[in-house]
């Protein structure tokens, strides 16, 4: 017994107190963020106490929180929410029941809403596709914050506010939550969601744009609205108020709903300070008309901001799928043409060997008048082991995994001249090394339908191969070139004829082929249609060839 007690006491700090720790972080985070949210909602300020704060960050830390907190654990963030609002709402003079209504409201707000998007729109990410965030739009943004209004208005009525204008209590309440679920909900769940890694030059290229981005939507936000507030007319206030626009746009096309609600963040917290603490854009009869004015405004443009990105996000998302399962299919066919090679050259071929030596030895048992037939018949062998060496060859070339990429074009470009008639110049730098495989590969592929295309496609008699190395932008780079003559009578089209040469021009399937298998090992290529030659221009990363074993 008492083992069992020194166990367990020398067990309680490795098992127990890490488990503690957790649901205690969580509950002095919530309680930090909801008082500090709700002391930014007052700072950024109320016109007076007959209205509530246009921006009320409080609610969307409960749904933050319910979102990342599993359900049996919710209590604890309500429990640790309540002192904080207590404190909060008690810096305004608020009442005892003022108080308790108000927080009834916020929970429920918040509850709904993470209930209803875990019903409706499925598990996290909310903000992946269009159809999640319209979800997400009209629960958090509709539906919920105009339920829980019901009960909302009465934080005013209970404070001495008059029942006659609950309807406007009612739309009070309702606007504001639903521009903090627009504006700060989008901003947690875009950011905490889950996003493809990048290299490191490309993640710092978008950070340092990202910062730029939400600089110059700060000074553009900060020069329209302070300096043009009450002091233009009617007539130019949409251009003021849309001056921000195209930055946001730009911010949405590049970063999606990430940058979309970022940017729709900025607007609505300069805005709102600027319609709170000086003359505001909206000049109305009061200021309460005014705030509400403000905010259907930033309602309106949020929504069709998220979702633009949302859609946008879901289209590069769907791009990715595409481009992996193409570099899968990709794969998987040159594993299967390696396969059939290894077949044809290991199992038909040697085949067609013993068959060629039974008919030598069937030969000499013949009759002298079926020597011709058996000769026939010999030619007939021997041609068929010629060309399945040459298609197992074709479909994957043993030398380019023996001897590198620079024998395995050479052997090819010699076989592919005896077969098409074609006079092909290869030129290989000198210093050319072995490459990665699946670089080498690549290239290899590159040639192969390239060379395929001059023959079938052009009249040309003559092409021209380059491959080596160079530098571009600072990095180290393979360069092969194919070129081949145009020797077809080329007549001047005009722009327009070019435009309409350009828009009418259908890359084929084997140009598309080219294009993946060098997206997919980080290189490109480029096409050029000249009016005497056509240049074919692939670039791949340079990465030294690793030998294997120790």
């Amino acid at each position: 017994m008492d083992q069992s007690a020194t166990n367990g006491a020398a067990g309680l700090p490795r098992f127990r107190l890490p488990a503690l720790r957790a649901p205690l972080q969580t509950a002095l985070i919530v309680a930090v963020a909801y008082f500090v949210g709700a002391e930014t909602a007052f700072f950024i300020g109320t016109l007076s106490d007959e209205i509530f704060a246009p921006f009320w960050p409080p609610n969307v830390i409960l749904f933050c929180a319910f979102v990342v907190v599993p359900e049996r654990r919710w209590w604890t963030v309500i429990a640790a929410a309540f002192p904080a609002h207590v404190a909060a709402e008690l810096t305004i003079g608020m009442s005892a029941g003022q108080i308790v209504v108000a927080f009834a409201t916020n929970v429920a707000v918040a509850v709904l809403n993470t209930a209803a998007l875990r019903r409706l729109a499925g598990p996290r990410p909310w903000l992946t596709d269009l159809r999640k965030t319209a979800v997400y739009v009209l629960v958090t943004a509709g539906v919920a914050p105009a339920l829980v209004a019901l009960a909302g208005a009465f934080v005013q009525i209970t404070g001495g506010g008059a029942v006659e204008k609950y309807w406007l209590y009612w739309t009070y309440w309702f606007v504001s939550n639903a521009l903090s679920s627009l504006t700060l909900g989008p901003v947690f769940l875009s950011w905490t969601s889950d996003s493809p890694k990048s290299s490191g030059f490309a993640q710092f290229r978008h950070k340092a744009e990202a910062s730029i981005l939400g600089a110059a939507l700060v000074v553009v936000c900060t020069l329209a609205f302070e300096a043009s507030a009450g002091k233009v007319g009617s007539g130019f206030l949409p251009a003021i108020l849309y001056s921000p626009l195209p930055l946001i746009l730009w911010a949405t096309i590049r970063f999606g709903a990430k940058g979309a609600s970022t940017g729709i963040l900025i607007v609505t917290v300069a805005l709102t300070w600027r319609a709170l603490k000086g003359p505001s854009l909206f000049i109305g009869a009061d200021p309460e008309t005014n705030v509400l004015a403000l905010q259907v405004f930033l309602i309106g443009l949020s929504v069709p901001v998220l979702l633009l990105g949302a859609a946008l996000d879901e289209l590069r998302h769907a791009g990715e799928t595409m481009r992996a399962l193409t570099g899968s299919v990709l794969t998987a066919q040159d594993e299967e043409r390696r396969r059939i090679a290894r077949e044809l050259h290991d199992s038909t071929g040697q085949n067609l060997i013993a068959a060629s030596m039974l008919i030598a030895r069937i030969t000499k048992m013949l009759p002298d008048a079926a020597a011709p037939v058996a000769t026939q018949l010999d030619g007939m062998v021997q041609q068929s082991i010629h060309e399945l060496r040459t298609m197992s060859y074709v479909l994957h070339p043993p030398l380019l995994d023996e001897a590198g990429l620079k024998l395995a074009l050479q052997h090819y470009v010699d076989g592919f001249c005896e077969r098409s008639g074609l006079t092909v110049d290869l030129d290989i730098s000198p210093e050319f090394e072995r490459l990665q495989p699946d670089v080498e590969l690549t290239l290899f592929r590159v040639v192969q339908e390239a060379l395929t295309n001059v023959s079938r496609h052009s009249d040309s008699a003559t092409a021209e191969i380059r491959l080596g190395r160079g530098v571009i932008a600072g990095d180290p780079k393979v360069i092969l070139t194919i070129q081949n003559a145009v020797r077809r009578f080329y007549r001047p089209l005009g722009f327009s004829g070019l435009v309409a040469r350009r828009l009418s021009r259908k890359d084929g399937i084997g140009l598309a082929s080219m294009r993946e298998r060098l997206h997919q090992i980080g290189g490109s290529l480029d096409i050029d249609f000249g009016p005497e030659k056509t240049t074919v221009r692939a670039i791949a990363p340079f990465v030294d060839h690793e030998p294997q074993g120790g």
